[in-house]
């Protein structure tokens, strides 16, 4: 299923939100959406998306209820975490469930370095952490498990979180790309998906392999910004099986003040 790809050459980022005051170049998938998170367009957003991912068809009304009010907690979560970019899919599972899933990037910076051991610090202690290597340097990714009701029933729901923490080398600056998973299909596919992300995130319009990036915020563009990667979330919308889902390449720019915050 096609949610469409991605606007433009570069995606502006929350301007409210926390970020660094450097650009970045990263991969997004092209078949997810941007969330909108601006109080004022929020709901008809979100209404939109409903409507156009379901082939046009219409939900069954409770259904449809509940598809928007995970979107409108996604939403307040974003705003109350800073998030600078949010990433949604909705859709079927196998078994015909509707489902809606974010991924979520924030940056954390104050006037310290940007360091592992930092991000080790403040880690919680459940869960595990494991070490992966992304093109801006190593990251950890930080894996736990907890629960949540289901928006709009009694029901409790047992979720899989997924944060990776990359700090960038002689900044103060750490990204924070986070997930979650109410479903053990689509988990290693979301994870695949956001290691993805994370891997290709760097501070040059070129990456290692010569392919070009994009750019933002008056530098001239370096290439058509095209790409494709093998993680298979989109096998999971609507039938957990398939190829790979296509990725974009975009340049995500700088702000006009610097100003710490932290993701959830």
């Amino acid at each position: 299923m096609r949610i469409g790809e991605l606007p433009a050459e570069h995606v502006e980022l929350d301007p409210a939100a926390p970020r660094p005051p450097f650009p970045l170049w990263m991969r997004l998938p092209a078949e997810w959406s941007l969330l909108d998170t601006n109080p004022a367009t929020w709901q008809r957003s979100a209404e939109e998306l409903v409507r156009t991912s379901f082939g046009g068809g219409k939900l069954p009304a409770a259904e449809r209820r509940g598809v928007l009010s995970v979107l409108e907690d996604l939403v307040a979560d974003c705003q109350r975490a800073g998030s600078a970019l949010n990433l949604v899919t909705v859709g079927r599972l196998k078994a015909g469930t509707a489902f809606s899933a974010g991924i979520h990037v924030a940056f954390a910076g104050d006037e310290r370095p940007a360091t592992l051991g930092r991000v080790q610090d403040v880690l919680s202690r459940s869960g595990t952490t494991t070490e992966i290597g992304t093109a801006s340097g190593p990251a950890l990714l930080h894996r736990d498990r907890s629960t949540m009701v289901v928006p709009g029933t009694a029901t409790i729901a047992a979720l899989t979180n997924l944060q990776i923490f990359l700090p960038f080398a002689g900044t103060t600056w750490t990204a924070v790309l986070s997930t979650s998973s109410a479903f053990d299909e689509l988990t290693p596919r979301l994870e695949a998906l956001v290691r993805e992300m994370a891997a290709g995130i760097r501070r040059t319009a070129t990456d290692a392999d010569g392919s070009d990036g994009v750019a933002v915020d008056g530098v001239e563009p370096a290439g058509d910004g095209s790409g494709e990667a093998g993680s298979d979330l989109a096998g999971a919308v609507p039938d957990a099986g398939g190829p790979g889902e296509p990725m974009v390449e975009r340049a995500i720019g700088a702000p006009v003040a610097e100003r710490p915050g932290a993701a959830s």
